[in-house]
């Protein structure tokens, strides 16, 4: 058992493991100029995003933070451990059910931050990116509150050739 007893073994079990994974549609070079429209609105995007001769000449790229899964995904990929668990848990963010482990009984939640560490792969039309997210781990603290458990998760970006474009760690706070 962990030293504040939110932890248990079957929890300690599943970091690291992956328990979601998403592909995407090829990316378009539509896809990037409506991104970079939305995201400079009312401002015009930078140049570079619109012009047809980067894209014919291979070297348009997309904003670093263009999500290319904004309006659908490819697919994603079933977890055969994943199980249903009451609604209570996943309202607080709960991921534990998807590697079949029961989630811990906390039902506060706060959002604890965003990391995002990018790689300098750059994401360019025709590229299919992977999403696969992973409790990276759990560290238990003590507070007014008493008890809180905090989970990161760590969600990787991949392209076809398996370069990693990001890391996001977003931290949950559950008491």
């Amino acid at each position: 058992m962990s030293e504040l007893g939110l932890v248990r073994p079957d929890m300690a079990a599943i970091v690291g493991q992956p328990y979601g994974v998403t592909v995407s549609y090829p990316v378009t070079a539509s896809d990037i100029r409506r991104w970079a429209i939305a995201v400079y609105y009312p401002e015009a995007p930078p140049a570079h995003y619109l012009d047809p001769g980067a894209e014919a000449a291979g070297t348009l790229v997309a904003p670093l933070d263009i999500s290319v899964f904004a309006w659908a995904a490819a697919r994603t990929e079933p977890n055969a451990k994943a199980f249903e668990v009451d609604p209570k848990y996943k309202a607080v963010g709960a991921m534990e059910q998807n590697l079949g482990v029961q989630p811990p009984d906390l039902f506060r939640a706060l959002n604890g931050g965003l990391v995002v560490d990018y790689t300098g792969v750059r994401i360019r039309p025709g590229d299919v990116i992977r999403s696969e997210t992973v409790i990276a781990r759990y560290q238990e603290k003590e507070s007014r509150l008493g008890a809180m458990l905090v989970t990161d998760t760590a969600t990787t970006w991949t392209n076809q050739d398996g370069e990693r474009i990001k890391t996001a760690t977003m931290s949950l706070i559950r008491y």
